[in-house]
């Protein structure tokens, strides 16, 4: 709890964070994913983690948010363990919003990325 609370008040640690997803180890982007979607459940924590999506977006070059890890979905299918997490912490960041236009608009984010149509050529209802 007190590490958790060092991170939340921390400025940078969170954009901080989300850049560790550019690593090699699908189970160090899980792990990740994790901490990611703990932090997005916490008050405020939704805000903080779309910031770091944005920080993420800029320190990547992407151009758009979420493109990085859409990617890293679609190509890790060999680490259940790191698409398991993948999509806990989409369904957080997606369904932890009480802004029934927002939900709508962070749906079409990941659906412009190819979300859906991934899951149903793996066979996955959405």
């Amino acid at each position: 709890q007190y590490g958790f609370n060092l991170v939340m008040s921390h400025p940078h640690a969170v954009n901080e964070i989300a850049l560790s997803l550019n690593n090699k180890n699908p189970r160090m982007k899980a792990l990740v994913l994790e901490l990611l979607a703990a932090v997005c459940l916490v008050r405020g924590g939704h805000e903080i983690i779309l910031a770091a999506f944005d920080n993420f977006k800029e320190v990547c070059k992407e151009k758009h948010r979420f493109e990085r890890l859409m990617e890293y979905f679609r190509n890790e299918d060999s680490s259940i363990d790191f698409m398991v997490a993948c999509m806990q912490f989409i369904n957080i960041v997606v369904h932890s919003v009480e802004d029934m236009n927002f939900r709508v608009h962070l749906q079409y984010e990941f659906t412009k990325l190819g979300l859906e149509e991934f899951l149903q050529v793996r066979g996955v209802e959405g």
